[in-house]
């Protein structure tokens, strides 16, 4: 029964494309983390500010007691990791969205970071959008294609929505 079993593993594991399943994972962990912060913002009434670090694959999450949209002494911050082998990008082979082409397209910049600012009433301060991709999608590597996904903020509501790159189109939603 173990034979088999192993025979079996040795069969599928080759199959299984985990960087499709780290880039999900990694929109998922965004998309909780946004929603999070927002309510967060609201909850607290005062500034939340959600920093996109391109360098480092991780996010910066600013409680701004202060609302000053500055990063203060006294002031929690928390570092939330992308995963591993996850980059904010998208591959030339894919189409920007309406909200543009730039990995992280937020003009705010905090800490010399681009970022979102969640205000007291849940809104954002501004529009904008981000991707995620596998490194392997950016490589243009085949079977990778549908390893980017796309986030848009929308201002008003501070709702975030998600696309992900099928391989042909995007597609709403996980």
């Amino acid at each position: 029964m173990v034979t088999v079993i192993g025979i079996l593993i040795l069969i599928a594991a080759p199959t299984i494309n985990f960087a499709k399943l780290r880039t999900k994972s990694a929109m998922q962990t965004l998309g909780t983390t946004m929603l999070a912060v927002q309510r967060e913002a609201v909850g607290r009434q005062h500034n939340m500010i959600v920093m996109f670090d391109t360098a480092q694959a991780a996010l910066r999450i600013l409680y701004d007691s202060t609302n000053d949209l500055t990063e203060n002494n006294g002031e929690r911050v928390r570092t939330i990791p992308l995963g591993e082998g996850i980059v904010f990008g998208r591959p030339s082979s894919v189409p920007a969205r309406p909200f543009g082409g730039s990995p992280v397209d937020f003009t705010t910049l905090v800490s010399g970071l681009p970022a979102v600012v969640f205000y007291r009433n849940g809104s954002a301060k501004e529009s904008g959008g981000l991707y995620l991709s596998s490194r392997q999608a950016m490589l243009g590597m085949p079977r990778h294609q549908a390893e980017t996904w796309a986030m848009e903020l929308i201002r008003a509501s501070g709702r975030a929505e998600w696309m992900r790159w099928t391989g042909t189109a995007w597609q709403r939603g996980f």
